[in-house]
């Protein structure tokens, strides 16, 4: 599973995939509240009063194709925190074997 350290600015953390049929991502931090946003501008956009999905303290998203939808699954997401220094985990599983 991959980490990475977020803050207050938005960022990617899945780029857009034609492959892929899953992911989970995972707020590590034990206060921070972060905020998911699936995006198609190439500038993300996501912000506390903008998201799709609120991940509170310790908690984690996971979406499928086949419960959410291929579009859902395939498009690029964007991560923000309420606070510097969060890390969160990620992973994504595809439809072919590399």
């Amino acid at each position: 599973m991959a980490t990475k350290i977020i803050g207050t600015s938005a960022v990617e953390f899945l780029p857009r995939n034609r492959l892929r049929k899953s992911f989970v991502v995972q707020n590590e931090h034990d206060t921070a509240t972060c905020f998911v946003k699936k995006e198609r501008a190439a500038t993300p956009s996501v912000s506390p009063t903008d998201h799709d999905h609120r991940l509170a303290r310790e908690t984690a998203l996971a979406v499928n194709d086949t419960t959410d939808g291929k579009e859902a699954i395939q498009d690029r997401w964007t991560i923000i925190s309420d606070t510097a220094d969060t890390r969160i985990s990620f992973f994504e599983t595809e439809d072919i074997v590399r």
